[in-house]
């Protein structure tokens, strides 16, 4: 290890972690043992979902409004259960699958340190042995590898993803590539979209354009086909309140609400991308920090915010945690605060509450205003 590593971490027994951080895969295998996953209930639906894209009966798949999944989930899904049947052996809840679900724990972390990695390099950041040992323990300490699945719901994972790459395109300059990603995004479910607001980075107006015109036409693309069958029900759906959720306390008469609260919240979260993209334009905090800004307003602002909603936090800051420069790692477990709280049992009794992802909101903001008031004294 390099004695000039800026996210050297003191001590010899953590320098000796830090060189063993590949173990960290054994250490989440064995969590993925024994601790188990939350129950899919919805990834049987899903898969025979994707098993009606593969087989062409477009018509059926959003037949019903129930159906808010996007057709990348739906076809990932299928993957993880091809059969579509009742037993659910799958990597998420199959119990029997024993081998699976530690093979899986141990892939996940062991995809977010390489991920880490590749991100370092890109961003022209040192290589950092400490910072992929903060990603793989942060992981380890969220249960990423247990909860990545998200009660099914794939797309908490992989929509987090495809912000962090399109968001690190966009400060590589590259907006229209980061615009089909954000499009594309919306393929795993329409709340996809609300990244687009990031696209402010890029500041140049023929560019601009160019990459807003990518992403609607990708996001439509995605759902076309659907939408002409005839048989799209997608957005006649409508959601219960709760009332310790902000939606519920500005409107307690409301006892369920449809597609124009997600629009109103969309655009609140949107505007909260467009905010990150303005304040950090293409500092590399963009990468993880724009993303992570849109989902904790998208959840500040959700008239149900159920657990598994949190998963795109989770990823997010997973990320944060290796993608560091100075104390970072040190100070990630800060960061980790709020989501955390989800994983104790006392969570179920307030995990609608809209206060856990405004306090994460205002943590958050003060982080930006950290990073600004360093890279101010580093000029």
């Amino acid at each position: 290890m390099a004695t000039g590593d800026p996210l050297l971490l003191p001590g010899t027994v953590l320098d000796r972690l830090v060189r063993l951080r590949w173990a960290l895969c054994l250490v989440a295998a064995f969590e993925a043992l024994v601790v188990r996953p939350p129950a899919a209930w919805d990834l049987q639906q899903f898969a025979a979902g994707g098993r009606a894209v593969l087989t062409g009966d477009l018509a059926s798949v959003y037949a019903s409004s129930w159906m808010q999944a996007g057709p990348f989930e739906l076809l990932a899904a299928w993957l993880m259960n091809p059969s579509a049947g009742g037993s659910m052996r799958c990597l998420a809840y199959g119990a029997p699958d024993v081998l699976v679900r530690a093979v899986a724990g141990a892939v996940v972390t062991g995809a977010v340190m390489v991920f880490v990695r590749h991100l370092r390099a890109v961003h022209s950041l040192e290589p950092s042995a400490p910072a992929e040992f903060a990603a793989g323990a942060a992981s380890l300490v969220l249960m990423l590898p247990v909860r990545w699945c998200a009660e099914g719901h794939l797309a908490q994972a992989g929509v987090a993803v495809a912000w962090i790459w399109a968001a690190s395109l966009l400060v590589r300059g590259r907006s229209s590539a980061a615009a089909l990603v954000i499009g594309l995004a919306a393929g795993w479910e329409p709340w996809g979209v609300l990244a687009a607001g990031l696209l402010l980075t890029e500041r140049r107006f023929p560019f601009l354009a160019r990459a807003v015109a990518v992403f609607v036409t990708t996001a439509v693309a995605a759902y076309l086909p659907f939408v002409a069958t005839g048989h799209f029900e997608l957005f006649d759906l409508t959601w219960p309140v709760v009332r310790e959720t902000l939606w519920g306390q500005l409107f307690p008469e409301h006892v369920q609400t449809g597609w124009y609260a997600r629009v109103l919240q969309g655009l609140l979260a949107g505007l909260a991308g467009c905010a990150l993209a303005r304040a950090l334009g293409r500092r590399a905090e963009l990468v993880w920090l724009g993303p992570l800004a849109v989902v904790l307003a998208r959840l500040a602002l959700d008239p149900l915010i159920l657990a598994y909603y949190w998963t795109a936090v989770l990823v997010l800051l997973v990320v944060g945690a290796g993608f560091a420069r100075d104390r970072w790692p040190v100070a990630a477990p800060v960061l980790m605060v709020a989501p955390f709280v989800q994983l104790s049992p006392a969570f179920w009794t307030w995990q609608n509450t809209w206060y856990l992802p405004a306090a994460a909101c205002l943590v958050m903001f003060a982080v930006v205003v950290a990073q600004g008031r360093r890279s101010e004294v580093v000029v």
